[in-house]
């Protein structure tokens, strides 16, 4: 799973250095993953995804907002809303 989170991350657009940065933290990534249900890194480029490539998709991109040196709260607030790590607020 940590080689399908690296390509996830390449094609996501992420550079050499910040992919290289987050590479002590995958493994705890993946088991963060698992432990929320995802058994599978989707594939990007694909025009349909499946409900729980969807929620993989939420689950992976909370993960690197979270890693990113930019922060945005609004956009990580909506993440964890939709992932469900903790319950709905508006």
């Amino acid at each position: 799973m940590q080689q399908d989170i690296l390509h996830y991350l390449r094609r996501s657009g992420w550079v050499t250095q910040s992919v290289e940065a987050v590479l002590p933290q995958l493994p705890r990534w993946e088991r963060h993953l698992r432990s929320r249900g995802v058994t599978a890194i989707p594939r990007l480029g694909v025009r349909s995804w499946s409900p729980a490539e969807s929620r993989a998709h939420s689950e992976l991109n909370l993960l690197m907002r979270q890693a990113s040196r930019q922060r945005d709260p609004a956009f990580e607030h909506h993440l964890r809303n939709l992932t469900g790590i903790r319950s709905y607020k508006p």
